[in-house]
């Protein structure tokens, strides 16, 4: 299966996926590596060629100490991650965990959910920033997290992204837009190649729970301005077409579905782009796709992550202009753009 979870944990409950060993309370960094299943150390090793006599050439695999077989795990099987360039630098998984050890430290974040997909190809680490959190509406929570996402197949750097989550579903919703940061931030992140230098680029973005606490203030200001606009269901088909670049958003195979979160969905009444916005991440995060595990890769690494930044932004354009034109021509215009790039 392309999208395979193979281990990870939660704690308090399996998040919206139901996946994974649910803990009681958030652990330390040590406990963590090993409730998530990610407690091995990925292997260099060098490919050969023969010639007149043994080389070396400038790349190597990628394996898992624990896919390696020996005496004592006969049954291991030789599994390999990737191929990469000699210079690529592994970030191990400890590494990773270790990461978050002075954060945690200063009271700033608890681990909230780690785990490791496609056998091991990919990691994440998830931490909610504590005490701070906002109410868009009343009863309607959301708090901020840090996501760390690290590839051992060669295939992406190190990523450390700001992730407002909405609490009551348990939706990943996108964060403000990326230029308040300027050149620090790339759509609410930050990326570290794996090169000589990892540890040290690590080092130095270790104050990024203050940033993300004011990134974070400027998401809830506008996730309120967003519960602030009124839309109807007819304004509701216009802004998802905008989002999904197409004309004629009820054709869609899962128009009825996107309608009824709308509606109904959990903590939305129909009414605001508050409500159609969530409606789409509903969508994104529970219901698009064919398993909670492809669910779970695509809302953060893959193409709903996209399609979800792009709900947020056709969002704010709306509010923008709001106050000079009409909604529903905004939303038409907004529409028309997405459907001719």
């Amino acid at each position: 299966m392309a999208h395979q979870f193979e281990s990870g944990f939660f704690v308090a409950k399996a998040a919206w996926h139901g996946l994974g060993t649910v803990l009681n309370k958030p652990p330390t960094t040590s406990e963590a590596i090993v409730q998530a299943g990610l407690n091995w150390r990925v292997m260099e090793e060098p490919i050969y060629r023969t010639d007149e006599q043994e080389q070396a050439v400038l790349r190597k695999n990628l394996i898992r100490d624990c896919d390696t077989a020996s005496a004592v795990k006969p049954s291991a099987y030789r599994h390999i991650l990737g191929t990469v360039k000699y210079d690529y630098v592994p970030l191990q998984n400890q590494d990773a965990f270790r990461w978050f050890d002075p954060l945690i430290e200063k009271g700033g974040v608890e681990l909230e959910a780690a785990g490791s997909l496609q056998e091991g190809k990919r990691v994440w680490v998830l931490a909610k920033i504590v005490s701070t959190e906002a109410a868009i509406v009343p009863g309607d929570w959301v708090r901020p997290y840090l996501l760390l996402h690290n590839s051992h197949d060669g295939s992406s750097a190190v990523w450390i992204q700001f992730t407002p989550i909405r609490v009551v579903c348990w939706n990943t919703l996108s964060g403000a837009v990326a230029h308040r940061f300027g050149d620090l931030w790339n759509k609410q992140a930050i990326c570290i190649p794996h090169t000589l230098d990892l540890q040290a680029q690590l080092a130095k973005v270790q104050d990024l729970v203050d940033l993300t606490k004011r990134q974070f203030h400027f998401s809830v200001e506008e996730y309120q301005a967003m519960a602030n606009q009124e839309l109807n269901s007819e304004l509701f088909a216009t802004y998802t077409g905008a989002v999904l670049g197409i004309p004629s958003p009820r054709m869609h195979s899962d128009w009825n579905q996107l309608l009824a979160n709308f509606e109904n969905g959990i903590g939305n009444q129909g009414k605001t782009l508050w409500d159609a916005y969530n409606a789409i991440t509903q969508w994104l995060d529970r219901q698009r796709g064919t398993s909670d595990a492809q669910r779970l890769e695509s809302t953060w690494f893959g193409a709903n992550a996209q399609l979800r930044v792009k709900a947020h932004q056709v969002a704010l354009d709306l509010i923008r202009i709001a106050n000079k034109t009409h909604v529903y021509d905004v939303l038409k215009e907004s529409r028309r753009e997405a459907t001719c790039c």
